[in-house]
Order: structure tokens, then C-alpha cells, then sequence
């Protein structure tokens, strides 16, 4: 594909892991950011507990083993070719599998907010993003030291992706599209 500069785009399959409530179930809406395929994870089937939603699944992962068998399932994927996209706890498993050697080309977290505890960055390209008005996001200090690229939407709440993920003109989606278009631009 030859994009309007005449620069050649790279379409890169998206690998895409759910939050807690299974958002998104299918991710098709993005196919039209710069990839060319993508395969949506549950985060529920990834921690071995698939019929978990919500507090039981947050409760799973976290205070639980469900965070380390879903990193483990991720680590067991060729995501070499791809770009992952997690959404709030899906994010976090992602770059968790990274950091245990999931191979990616570059990933984007959105609403992530366990990655706080985080405190280096991972050796791949990073975008996250984070709602203003979510209490458990990262200090601006965190994503200085820690994260590549970041964008703070202000008077957000923590789940607003639900809805700007989704919705075509959407400043979440345009910034995705931005971040991926960018990293896989050639000349």
C-alpha cells in the first residue's frame, strides 16, 4: 500500500487482548488504522478461568495466578510479526509478556493502570494512554521514566476506550492510527 507521501506503508496484523469485561470481542473497527488482520484474545480464556468477567476475573488475575497463566499463553503466541493493542488489565498482560519475552513490534496499552508498578520500559516501541480522571493512572513522572509515548485525554474516566475505541473520529482512534502509521512508515 503507498500512502498519500508516497511512502510505503507496512500492514501490520494486530494482536489485541480484552480487558476484564471482554472488551472488545472482535476489533474489525481498527482494520482500517494501517493493519492488515487481527486476532482478539480474552483476557478470561488467557488466565485459564474463561468464564470470569469483571471483579471475579480483576480478582483472578490479580490476587490470584490468573496474571501469570495469562502471560504465559501470551509467551506461547508468534506475535513476532504483529502490534499489540491491551485494554486496561489486557495491556498490562501484554507488556508482561513482553518483558518475558513475547516478541512484538511494538505495543499500545490503553487505560493500563497496573503498569504504574512498572519501572523501566520495554525494548520495543510503546504508546499508553490514559484517562485524566482515572485515579489509578501513573504519575506524569511514570510516564516519563517509564513509557516512550503517552497521551492523557482530559475529563476521562477509566473506561472511556469503550466507546472512543470504537467510534470513527474519536481521539483515541485517530492517536492509534497516528502511533501505528508512524512506527511502520518507510520510506
Amino acid at each position: 500500500m503507498v500512502s498519500k507521501s508516497g511512502a510505503a506503508e507496512l500492514m501490520q496484523p494486530l494482536l489485541v487482548v480484552s480487558d476484564i469485561h471482554g472488551f472488545p470481542e472482535t476489533f474489525a473497527e481498527l482494520l482500517d488504522v494501517g493493519c492488515s488482520e487481527h486476532r482478539v484474545l480474552q483476557l478470561a480464556g488467557l488466565s485459564g478461568r474463561p468464564g470470569l468477567r469483571g471483579d471475579e476475573l480483576h480478582n483472578h488475575l490479580f490476587n490470584e495466578d490468573g496474571m501469570r497463566h495469562a502471560v504465559r499463553a501470551l509467551r506461547e503466541i508468534n506475535g513476532r510479526p504483529c502490534l499489540g493493542i491491551g485494554f486496561s488489565a489486557g495491556g498490562t498482560a501484554l507488556w508482561n509478556a513482553v518483558k518475558e519475552g513475547l516478541e512484538l513490534q511494538a505495543l499500545i496499552c490503553v487505560s493500563s493502570t497496573r503498569l504504574r508498578f512498572e519501572t523501566s520500559p520495554l525494548d520495543i516501541p510503546t504508546m499508553v494512554f490514559w484517562g485524566e480522571l482515572d485515579p489509578y493512572r501513573p504519575p506524569e513522572s511514570w510516564n516519563h521514566a517509564v513509557a516512550q509515548r503517552w497521551k492523557t485525554y482530559a475529563g476521562k474516566q477509566h473506561d472511556f476506550y469503550r466507546i472512543d475505541a470504537l467510534a470513527s473520529e474519536s481521539p483515541l482512534r485517530a492517536d492509534i492510527a497516528a502511533f501505528i502509521e508512524g512506527r511502520f512508515l518507510f520510506a
